[in-house]
């Protein structure tokens, strides 16, 4: 009987070890199936510091309007059986109504896009900005040990009078090397990354948009030189007789003398000896012009 209790007590007890060590081997591959799903939801705040841009002021007045939309944009997403919460509203806000009292003159904040002719002093226009697209990739998407987050933003431009004159959209880009089994961290500091590429992009290259520089008032630049008029200085009426009045004066020149007409040169006297040959030729001449007939008759005897 004794044997057959001891027998059942260690069967007992075996089966009891064995359910315990299932257990166990249970448990951890639950723990391993959690640690490879991402352990759990991710939920982070995204924060960022963007510093003032090294930028000269546009010098006209403008209106910022920040729809709530903008304000308390959260991104959720669910990948890999883990749910992604990204809270982007706060740090976004901040950072865009810092660098707006950076790169304008003035800048007034408003809670519509028409409200800006009850600006005092008025303002050039308003400004509504708005996120089209946050997107991420994790070491598991891409096979690298990164993050990298991209967002996409865009600038809606208002005349006073609540009309839309033209929309503007940049991209910030960020990336940051994973840490370990965490998420929130490199996830975070791509975030912020990729926020202070695009407020650079906004600081640099806003300026140059086309409806940005139609608002801007009218200076001469460096490839348009100003017209300009030659100086014409003028002499008052008093300094002008005093100039004249002080002149020393100059005595006239004489008349110049006439001159006589010159004698006409005496003709050349003609040598007396030219005379004779001139007639003889002449006689040659004539002789040599009467017909041969004439000569004979005139060399014939005269019949007696």
């Amino acid at each position: 009987m004794k044997d057959i209790r001891l027998l059942s007590r260690s069967s007992s007890w075996l089966r009891a070890r064995q359910r315990q060590l299932v257990a166990v081997a249970a448990c951890g591959l639950s723990a391993a199936m959690v640690l490879l799903a991402g352990c759990g939801p991710v939920k982070l705040i995204a924060s960022t510091n963007i510093p003032p841009p090294l930028v000269v002021k546009i010098p006209i007045g403008v209106a910022l309007f920040v729809p709530t939309e903008f304000s308390s944009y959260v991104h959720k997403e669910e990948r890999w059986s883990t749910k992604w919460h990204v809270d982007l509203g706060k740090a976004q806000t901040d950072g865009i109504t810092r660098l707006m009292g950076a790169m304008f003159e003035r800048v007034i904040a408003v809670d519509s896009v028409n409200a800006g002719t009850q600006v005092p002093g008025g303002v050039a226009a308003i400004l509504e900005p708005s996120i089209e697209e946050y997107a991420f990739v994790t070491p598991r998407d891409a096979g690298s040990p990164f993050y990298a987050v991209s967002i996409k933003y865009r600038v809606n431009v208002y005349l006073p009078d609540g009309k839309l004159a033209d929309s503007w959209g940049f991209t910030g880009y960020g990336t940051s090397p994973s840490q370990g089994l965490s998420s929130e961290a490199p996830l975070s500091t791509a975030t912020a990354l990729a926020m202070r590429d695009a407020g650079a992009k906004l600081a640099v290259e806003f300026r140059e948009q086309a409806v940005m520089r139609g608002l801007l008032p009218e200076s001469p630049t460096a490839d348009v030189p100003p017209e300009t008029t030659p100086a014409v200085t003028t002499t008052p009426p008093a300094e002008a007789e005093s100039a004249t009045a002080e002149q020393p004066k100059v005595a006239p020149l004489p008349p110049a003398p006439k001159l006589k007409p010159a004698k006409p040169a005496p003709k050349p006297q003609q040598d007396p000896t030219d005379q004779p040959l001139e007639k003889e030729d002449k006689k040659q001449d004539d002789q040599a012009s009467k017909p041969p007939e004439a000569e004979a008759l005139a060399q014939t005897p005269p019949v007696s």
